[in-house]
């Protein structure tokens, strides 16, 4: 569900399993939800500056193309956690200590965005940089973010360090695109938009019902 004044979104997955029943007659359904408010249909930055990003990123999805708009994907990354309703704020661009973006999250704390603005594919040991930099930094919680893809041992990585409670989001040119056209817009999402990005995660509802 979408509003069409305000741009707040709603999206839920409903799923039902009927192997799990104790009675013959029975089903667990299982509801998981997520929803948010985009506060503006953001027209920054300014038409070139993202025709350009778009088309790099596309480039790179491709593998091909140069990497000249790195600064304006660092700001439109924080723009996009802004769009969120999140306190974001790029780091000093020499002195970043492989993070680029801070996002001030109510839960939990300092949430870390490095942005690897790259046609190649995004490997192992960016992923372990990051997370030594949040171990040192006290951080558990981050966005590795590349307008690439990532390689297969990534995902591996990711969830090693889930385990030893690093949680790091993978953010692909993919999502990312997905990202920057629900953001900066000056209409509402369409539904297919807002699932590109979103990811229903809060159960609503479990329980065994009668079918």
């Amino acid at each position: 569900m979408r509003c069409e004044s305000c741009g707040w979104w709603f999206a839920s997955n409903d799923t039902w399993d009927s192997s799990c029943g104790s009675l013959p007659n029975s089903a667990i359904r299982i509801l998981t939800a997520t929803g948010a408010a985009l506060r503006t249909f953001s027209s920054e930055p300014d038409e070139q500056q993202l025709a350009a990003l778009e088309s790099e990123i596309e480039a790179h999805l491709l593998g091909r193309g140069s990497s000249t708009a790195w600064a304006a994907l660092e700001d439109v990354t924080k723009g996009v956690f802004r769009e969120f309703g999140y306190d974001a704020r790029v780091t000093a661009r020499s002195k970043d200590g492989g993070i680029d973006v801070i996002v001030d999250h109510n839960d939990h704390g300092d949430v870390y965005a490095q942005v690897k603005h790259t046609k190649n594919k995004v490997g192992v040991r960016v992923l372990r940089e990051l997370i030594g930099t949040m171990a040192i930094n006290g951080a558990t919680n981050s966005l590795l973010v590349t307008p690439s893809h990532f390689t297969r041992g990534v995902t591996k990585e990711q969830a090693l360090a889930a385990q030893r409670g690093f949680v790091v989001e993978l953010v692909d040119g993919g999502r990312l695109l997905a990202s920057l056209n629900l953001a900066y817009r000056r209409n509402p999402p369409t539904i297919t938009e807002v699932m590109a990005v979103a990811k229903p995660t809060v159960e609503l509802i479990r329980g065994e019902v009668d079918i």
